[in-house]
């Protein structure tokens, strides 16, 4: 075994003057690597001069933002090439720049993005060596997301910036002091609580803030602090909050980072249950899913489920319990919502796994917290991981979809145990080999090989850990998998079948992953030479011999391949030429596969294949659109592999060809050219593009080839060719490339007795020592492309000119044919020289901007082709020379796809295959190549005019000209920065012109608005473009055109999406300039001199002065756009266009200035509805904006106790934690002065002086879990501004508000508009008419109340429900608004309110419909439910309220009481050792509702004694009458005591069914259930002990068919209950509570309790299976009913068995198979007249004995429908047994040929394998019991 190498990067470095702290160690393997120290320091020394120049001068932007992107270049290109103290510094300096107060998002965004690439190595930096605060990163992320600004839309931002705070702060925190943590619980703590809607934003920055990572030394600052108060949270509050997924993630982390410190066997169960609750599987109650559901990200819970194993942890236990109940849902026969949580399960379950693997054996140790020796994983841990995931992989291996997610997982767990895995996968694919007729199992099967293709042509070896043994390693190899890889790779060749093209992709990636490892060379001759050969290599060295002919093969199949493809066969039917999508993939897969697999071969199988290339070529004419370009694409595989011996055997016979076709001259001039012709210039393009020193002797020859089809002008086809055989000439004698990508570095035509090749199968390349070699362009192919550039350049260069002058004329194929040609002249692109012009100053700042000066080397040795005079090429060709980004991102994507497959996961540290590595640093290379091209070169005169021809040729007339431009001219502009400076005159000139007269040249023009896609032109953060560009925008001339019309809907989306918030005042502070000072400390020195003193004064002076003018652009823009719309008459559309400008450009800390404020007002009474629903948002807006600060004081909460209660005790401030009811928390309840048990509390203030001395704590939370430090209330209201100012007083803002709504006709029209109907039956409450109004009051009082008097009475006193809605907004928003009134105010509001309110709700219960009168108490209850925990007196007074009411009459009222009643008893939880609430609470209510439920008993006599077709009672002794009648209590038992009456009455039903009072009974039994349904589901807790108290009425009364109503009410009610979270505490009496129903006498409530046991254990199975004592209960339950006397109860139970011996609930299996197996031999009687024995003599004993087998039978039958997808050894032998009482009396016959019916349904699909494990005697019993007997036999 290979040992690690951990001496890799200790080398010197000398050059750098520094140890850097993480170089990217692909730069070592280019040909110019000794150059890069040098130009790396130059290029840091130049980004860190201009950065720190840039933050001390205060120039955010440009400046910073564009040195900002260099940094990010420069670690993309050179990894963390610096030392250990600037990475400190560029993190300190990033930190500093991201924490600017009022930044604008998308600059935080950029800054951190750059500090995540810094922070991402984090075991480079330990916390000692950094500090980060958390509190300025926590304004940061409040400022943006969670402000009401940020709600109403005044802050806006790209939703990508939600993911990237989050990831900075999560790389952050790993430095954050160790005394934050209790600093963050003294912040959030107080915020905390269940009732509150923010509770989600306070989880969310727990889980993002607080550290995880800290040493278990100060772990009692860190998780200890908080742990146990989040898990007691949780488990509290267990029903699936909005919350429980960030506190998942926190848990995970903490997980992760603290392997073997905490323990978490405690939490377990609850935790698994938890998991199975998040899956969403279809287990449902009678087929009624529930409305709750568990949101766990599967991340988050496989990374806890792996960093909870090991260390004698049973979590292993429930690991494999938890796998073993979802299995079948992974069968492709099972599909739904839920299989995509299962797949990410399958998939990260095995990576997180491996990845602890890795941290544990082969990461080096640095200062995170290491796994303690007692809790790594062991080789044990490590089987039974792997064999609990391998049967679920296995089972989704054939699913039709998620075929990535199980071979990633088979990938994984071949690399963890490559004996368990590798023959599984191996026989599944063997046996679909041979099933031709299911495709879709080969492909997957393929899939799933490839995954594991490492490890098996390996034969599973790996890199010895640092804690690992040599055989324990060995012990998991399997040495037999490098046998059958050849084997395979012959078997798999026939799925190279062109009529099933998904296969044959699978299969080409199958030989290219396999061909990537295994060197092609017939070692058949290996046992002459070594004799230490194992039986294995022995095995792989005979098979080897048959390798040149699967290489001949392999060539038939393409040559077949490219013949099947030809255009004649296939595409007759087409009128296009253009080839499908599908072919050009298979054009790239054929190129791919074939370079992957001749590289690889030996040169003497090489000469084969290429002879028989030779021989299909030669003499065959393809057409060139499809075949031709396959057969073509074959010969640039060849030629790139070995281009030597492919030029030496193929470009003769071309070149021979093509001259001795086009030796005459009339060639010349047809258009239409012969197929052979074209077909050899097609294949000569693709021979020359291979590396130039191959080229070289053939280059007069070429050139002569050259000179002729260059000629073919007429053709295009053949002039294109032609062209792009000149490019690939071009490109082959000056580009840098690797020519050797074979998985070795020795070459293949060495003698088997140096080396053998077949113990190199799978070897990883050394990447310190890869030997790769390059192709670099010497000086004998510098001067052909010389040669070349001058033969043909200039020559097309003067056509060209003259043509432009006019003094020549082109056809216009000629014309075609010269660009072709100067444009393919480009391929010599790495000769071609940097512009030398001047650049271009488009903006103004104190460093170059856009652009580096140190240049970016891409070839050893710098050279530049000129003209044939020695001049600057490109003055004559004025083109860029530039890479986009786009270029390289198809290799990118491709190579990560490689490294997935291939990559060693486990041991990682780049251990790739050899060809992977040298594809890395050809990517190096490219992006080299690029990061030149886009840094280095500025924007110059020559590319102005360019891109001013682009934008004329961008809204020319022909659209795929205008397609083309813009595409290019989108491209420019992000090449060069602030380029659009450059069109914009222009742009707006085409702007102003009659859109009806230049239509194509308008539309032009607003798709150049419309890009770049990411930053559009219309949206650039620019307010000097903004001011000319947008009011030009809404002045455009009209058009209806619909093409137009669609643009300007795009624009007008394109704003509100990409234009966020921009900064128009900025302040930097000065630890940013203190920050950039620390970048001229160290190594390399910046290049410049550090600012002076006087630079930085004048850099702030710079900056005021910015900001002043961004202002004056700021309200410029809005003066300028409010001219064009109120004086000028703009078209509706540009109108509505210019609203929404203005309404985006609403900024959080500059107010709109009046005149716009003014308008928006306006249009609150426009005629149009969307110009009103905007303004009504921008009103918004201008309030906000004009809100005033109100005061705040810090109160000591303490004392409020204190004066309500005489003594002090309970009123200090609190050590420990205590959630909830307090004494000090006592003065924020709800006081009336309502007397409750003799005491009588009053809190609310009724006259001024009480108003004032009152604190009010206004947000919910306040309180109920703790206090915080300073407790701030607002002061009295003679300390807050003064609402009745006056009018002189006001700002301008105000004053056109104030004027506004002071004319009454404005307010008439107003309200008239806002009480229209805009959808019938679909409007709702509007929140944002409720905020206007709000803000409205709260900022000028009640000086329109009584103008809106009028109205509000109006409204309310309607019968129209647009009218009331009204109504509710104005009203609430007066509610809301009111806060800060002075008491008289708030007095003589509410006196007439009050009335209004009751009128308002009096006629939402006029009506007797029902559908009307539940308003009322929804209204009712949306006003409580705000407050919740701080309305205790409210609650008791309202359920003394309802509790008569409970049984209404009408359904809808009782579903709103049900909901209500939810809301009264919501606070009735309790926090650990806290007090019970002050609220109502649950058990009281209990006992008083149960027994008015009694009636109920004599409804079930009476369907008992009218028995229907639904009869499910039997009579009972009378005894049993007087036992429960002197039963007597609450709960449980008395739920029992009922039962048993039910079973004892005697009544004949003496009362009416109309009865009232057994009506009432009745409705009150909805209304619970209605009240359970809802605490189910919305609740912050699931079921509770005291629900199971009316559990066995229920289940009784679900049965009362009478009532259809009733029943489906029981049955939603039983499907939420038994879908709950079920706490341990709870399970004894869930259990009981079933045991009782169990043993009732309705059959039918036994059968249901039945299903209902199933659903709750099944989602619950964690938590039941923690306690032995549950787990033999609950199969007792289920076993017990096997022999109940009803055929129906024995069926269900036998289902509820079979469902329980799947999940693997029932461990005992063969003690239970025996007593079923000893059951069916139970002896019965049958009647016999010979013998005597009659039917009526056997009723008792016979009828025992009957039920006895049967229940064995069931038993039996229970075993076979547990496993519906497999075949396990005893299930023939039961097969056996069942077969010899198909003659027995019924039922037992037709309860087996149900289960053989399921069987056989659920087995078909793999019956092929399933019957191999019967032996043909049980096979033909089985046959003879699934099929019947013939009739005729």
């Amino acid at each position: 075994m290979e040992e690690i190498d951990d001496s890799a990067d200790t080398t010197s470095f000398k050059n750098l003057g520094f140890k850097p702290q993480k170089t990217l160690i692909y730069n070592k393997l280019l040909p110019y690597a000794d150059e890069l120290d040098v130009e790396s320091n130059c290029m840091l020394a130049e980004i860190k001069a201009n950065l720190g120049k840039c933050v001390m001068l205060r120039e955010i932007q440009p400046g910073c933002g564009i040195w900002c992107t260099q940094l990010a270049k420069y670690l993309k290109l050179y990894g963390l090439k610096f030392s250990k103290e600037d990475h400190i510094t560029f993190i300190k300096l990033m930190y500093e720049l991201v924490t600017i107060p009022d930044l604008e998002p998308w600059i935080v965004n950029k800054f951190a993005q750059v500090l995540i690439i810094l922070l991402k190595k984090r075991h480079l930096l330990s916390p000692d060596d950094l500090v980060l605060e958390w509190r300025p990163l926590y304004y940061v992320c409040k400022r943006i997301l969670n402000t009401n600004d940020t709600n109403l839309g005044i802050i806006r931002y790209f939703t990508t910036l939600d993911s990237t705070l989050a990831g900075m702060v999560h790389a952050t925190k790993l430095y954050f002091p160790p005394t934050a943590t209790q600093e963050m619980l003294d912040e959030w703590r107080p915020l905390i609580c269940p009732y509150d809607a923010h509770l989600c934003h306070t989880m969310t920055y727990l889980e993002w803030f607080l550290p995880v990572t800290l040493p278990p030394s100060k772990a009692h600052m860190g998780y200890k602090l908080w742990f146990e108060e989040i898990m007691n949270l949780w488990e509290v509050c267990h029903n699936g909050t909005q919350w429980e997924g960030e506190v998942m993630w926190i848990m995970a982390r903490l997980a992760s980072s603290n392997i073997g410190y905490i323990d978490w066997e405690p939490y377990m169960p609850l935790m698994f249950s938890r998991f199975m609750h998040s899956l969403s599987l279809p287990v449902f109650y009678n087929q009624t899913p529930s409305a709750k559901h568990h949101k766990l990200d599967m991340s988050a819970i496989c990374l806890w489920i792996v960093s909870v194993l090991g260390g004698k942890s049973s979590a292993q236990k429930y690991l494999d319990q938890f796998l073993k109940a979802q299995m079948s849902y992974f069968h492709p026969a099972n599909f739904g919502r839920w299989l995509g949580k299962l797949k990410e399960l399958l998939r990260k379950l095995p990576s997180y796994f491996m990845q602890r693997l890795h941290t544990e054996r082969y990461k080096k140790p640095s200062w995170e917290n290491q796994v303690p020796e007692s809790h790594r994983l062991t080789e044990d841990d490590i089987t039974r991981f792997v064999e609990s995931v391998k049967d679920i992989a296995l089972q989704a291996m054939f699913c039709k979809v998620g075929a990535n997610e199980v071979s990633i997982a088979f990938q994984h767990l071949a690399n963890l145990r490559p004996k368990l895995i590798l023959p599984l996968v191996l026989d599944r694919l063997y046996s679909t080999l041979d099933r031709p007729t299911e495709p879709h199992r080969l492909t997957a099967a393929l899939h799933c090989l490839v995954a594991v293709a490492r490890p098996l042509v390996t034969g599973g070896r790996r890199t010895k850990g640092y804690h690992e043994e040599k055989d324990d390693l060995e012990e998991w190899l399997f040495p037999e998998g490098p046998t059958h890889v050849i084997p395979l790779l012959n078997s798999v060749l026939p799925g190279i079948d062109p009529n099933d093209i998904r296969k044959c992709f699978v299969t080409m990636e199958f030989i290219s992953v396999f061909a990537t490892m295994v060197p092609f060379i017939d070692c058949s001759s290996a046992t002459e030479h070594y004799s230490d050969l194992t039986p294995e290599e022995e095995t792989v060295c005979l098979a080897t011999g048959d390798l040149e002919d699967f290489i001949l093969q392999f060539m038939d199949r393409c040559f077949a391949l490219i013949d099947s493809s030809a255009m004649e066969t296939t595409r007759l039917e087409r009128e296009s030429d253009k080839r499908s999508k599908q072919e050009n993939m298979a054009e790239g897969a054929l190129e791919s596969i074939c370079s992957i697999v001749l590289v690889q071969t030996s040169p003497s199988i090489f000469k084969a294949a290429l002879s028989k290339l030779y021989s299909f070529l030669t003499g065959r004419i393809l057409e060139t659109r499809v075949a031709g370009h396959f057969a073509a694409t074959l010969c640039l595989a060849f030629t790139k592999v070995n281009p030597k011996e492919t030029l030496k055997t193929l470009l003769p016979y071309l070149m021979m060809t093509i001259m001795s076709l086009t030796e005459s001259e009339e060639i010349y001039k047809e258009e239409i050219l012969d197929n052979e012709l074209l077909f050899n210039i097609l294949l000569l393009s693709e021979v020359v593009n291979c590396y130039g020193d191959a080229l070289v002797p053939y280059i007069p020859q070429l050139l002569d080839v050259l000179d002729r089809i260059l000629r073919l002008k007429n053709c295009k086809e053949a002039y294109t060719m032609a062209g792009v055989t000149l490019r690939h000439i071009l490109a082959g004698l000056s580009h840098v490339l690797p020519t050797d990508f074979r998985s070795v570095s020795y070459s293949y035509d060495e003698p088997l007795s140096k080396r053998l090749p077949v113990r190199d199968w799978g070897r990883p390349g050394n990447i310190h020592n890869l030997n790769i070699k390059w192709h670099v362009p010497s000086d004998e192919e510098f001067n052909c492309v010389q040669q070349i550039i001058s033969r043909y350049l200039p020559r097309e260069l003067e056509k060209l000119t003259k043509y432009s002058r006019n003094e020549i004329t082109l056809t216009r194929e000629e014309l075609q044919c010269s660009i072709c040609i100067v444009l393919n002249l480009l391929g010599c692109s790495p000769f071609l020289p940097n512009w030398d012009e001047p650049p271009l100053k488009l903006t103004k700042s104190c460093v170059p901007a856009g652009f580096v000066k140190s240049k970016i080397r891409v070839s050893p040795k710098l050279r530049s082709v000129t003209m044939p005079d020695g001049s600057n090429i490109y003055e004559n060709l004025l083109l860029g020379r530039f890479k986009t980004r786009s270029d390289i991102d198809v290799d990118w994507k491709n190579f990560r796809m490689e490294k997935k497959v291939l990559e060693e996961r486990l041991v990682r540290r780049k251990r790739h295959p050899r060809a992977l590595l040298v594809e890395r640093a050809l990517l190096q290379h490219e992006a080299r190549v690029q990061a030149g091209c886009s840094s280095s070169h500025p924007m110059t005169e020559s590319h102005q005019k360019l891109m001013l021809h682009l934008l004329t040729l961008a809204t020319s007339h022909y659209s795929e000209v205008r397609c083309r431009a813009q595409s290019v001219l989108m491209t420019s502009m992000e090449y060069f920065y602030c380029s659009y400076v450059v069109i914009l005159p222009e742009l707006l000139k085409i702007l102003r012109q009659d859109s009806n007269v230049n239509h194509e040249q308008f539309k032009g023009a607003l798709y150049v608005l419309l890009g770049p896609k990411q930053q559009p032109l219309l949206t650039k953060h620019d307010w000097e473009m903004i001011v000319e560009l947008w009011p030009t925008v809404i002045q455009m001339q009209p058009s209806e055109k619909l093409s137009v019309v669609k643009l300007l809907d795009s624009i007008e989306d394109t704003m509100h999406k990409h234009f966020p918030t921009i900064t128009i005042e900025l302040k930097i502070p000065d630890r940013c300039i203190e920050a950039a000072h620390d970048l001229w400390k160290w190594e390399p020195l910046p290049m410049n001199s550090k600012p002076s003193e006087e630079d930085i004064k004048d850099g702030e002076m710079l900056l005021d002065k910015k900001s002043k003018r961004n202002l004056e652009l700021y309200h410029g823009v809005i003066e300028k756009m409010l001219d064009v719309m109120e004086k000028q008459n703009l078209h509706w559309r540009y109108f509505s266009l210019g609203v929404n400008f203005l309404r985006d450009l609403v900024h959080p800390l500059v107010p709109y200035p009046p005149r716009a404020v003014k308008f928006f007002l306006s249009l609150l009474i426009h005629d149009s509805i969307e110009l009103r629903k905007i303004s009504i948002r921008t009103v918004v807006y201008c309030l906000r904006q004009s809100k005033r600060k109100h005061v705040k004081v810090v109160v000591d909460p303490y004392r409020f106790c204190k004066q309500e209660n005489s003594e002090e005790q309970g009123c200090k401030s609190l050590e420990k934690i205590w959630p909830g009811d307090r004494p000090d928390n006592e003065w924020v309840q709800y006081g009336s002065g309502w007397s409750q048990n003799g005491i009588v509390k009053r809190r609310i203030p009724t006259s001024q002086e009480e108003w004032d001395s009152t604190a009010f704590a206004h947000k919910t939370y306040s309180g109920f879990y703790c206090w915080p430090k300073e407790m701030k209330v607002y002061a009295q209201y003679s300390m807050q501004p003064d609402v009745d100012r006056p009018f002189d007083e006001m700002t301008s803002s105000e004053k056109e508000i104030h004027t506004f709504f002071s004319n009454k006709d404005n307010i008439d029209k107003l309200i008239d508009f806002l009480s229209l109907e805009e959808k019938k039956g679909k409007d709702k409450f509007n929140g944002l008419r409720f905020i206007m109004f709000k803000g409205l009051f709260r900022n000028h009082g009640d000086t329109f109340l009584e103008l809106l008097k009028p109205h509000l009475t109006r409204l309310v006193g309607g019968k129209l429900e647009s009218n009331h809605r009204c109504a509710a907004e104005i009203i609430a928003g007066l509610a809301r608004g009111s806060k800060h009134w002075p008491y008289e105010k708030v007095e003589s509001l509410w006196e007439f309110l009050g009335p209004v309110i009751r009128t308002a709700l009096t006629n939402l219960t006029e009506s007797r419909d029902p559908n009307r009168l539940h308003w009322r108490l929804y209204t009712l209850q949306g006003a409580l439910n705000q407050q919740q925990w701080r309305v205790a007196e409210l609650f008791h007074r309202l359920l003394n309220y309802l509790t008569p009411y409970l049984t209404h009459p009408f359904q809808n009222v009782r579903e709103r009481l049900g909901s209500m009643l939810t809301n009264i008893f919501q606070p009735d939880i309790v926090f650990g050792e806290g007090n019970r609430t002050r609220s109502p609470h649950i058990d009281k209510f209990v006992s008083e509702v149960l027994p008015k439920l009694t009636i109920l008993n004599d409804v079930i006599v009476e369907h008992l004694d009218h028995p229907s077709s639904a009869n499910h009672f039997k009579q009972a002794s009378k005894d049993s009458c007087n036992t429960a009648a002197a039963t007597s209590s609450t709960g449980v038992s008395e739920a029992t005591n009922m039962l048993g009456m039910v079973q004892v009455s005697g009544k004949n039903g003496n009362s009416s069914p109309k009865d009232p009072e057994r009506e009432n009974a009745i409705r009150l039994l909805k209304t619970v259930c209605k009240w359970i349904t809802c605490s189910s589901t919305r609740a912050v807790y699931g079921a509770r002990k005291e629900f199971y108290s009316f559990f066995p009425l229920i289940c009784q009364m679900e049965s009362y068919d009478v009532d259809e109503d009733l029943v489906s009410t029981c049955t939603v009610t039983l499907a939420n209950l038994s879908h709950s979270l079920l706490l341990p505490q709870l399970v004894p009496t869930a259990l009981s509570a079933i045991r009782q129903v169990a043993q009732c006498s309705s059959w039918w409530a036994r059968a249901t309790v039945l299903d209902y046991l199933q659903v709750l254990v099944f989602h619950n199975m964690a938590t039941v299976m923690s306690q032995d004592s549950w787990v033999a209960e609950v199969t007792s339950l289920v076993l017990q009913p096997l022999e109940d006397e009803r055929v129906e109860v024995r069926e269900k139970a036998s289902q509820v068995l079979g469902g329980l011996l799947h999940c693997g609930f029932i461990v005992s299996e063969g003690k239970l198979l025996e007593d079923f197996k000893r059951k069916c031999e139970t002896e019965v009687i049958r009647p016999n007249k010979r013998k005597g024995i009659t039917e009526k003599g056997l009723n008792g004993k016979a009828s025992t004995a009957m039920i006895l087998r049967h229940s064995g039978i069931l038993g039996l039958c229970a075993f076979v429908n547990a496993h519906p997808y497999e075949v396990p050894e005893f299930l023939p032998d039961i097969f056996l047994i069942l077969g010899n009482h198909l003659n027995d009396p019924q039922p037992i016959p037709s309860t087996i040929r149900k289960t053989l019916c399921d069987f056989k349904r659920t087995h078909q699909d793999n019956w092929l394998e399933h019957q191999e494990k019967f032996s043909e005697q049980q096979l033909s019993v089985l046959s003879d019991m699934i099929v019947p007997p013939s009739y005729y036999a």
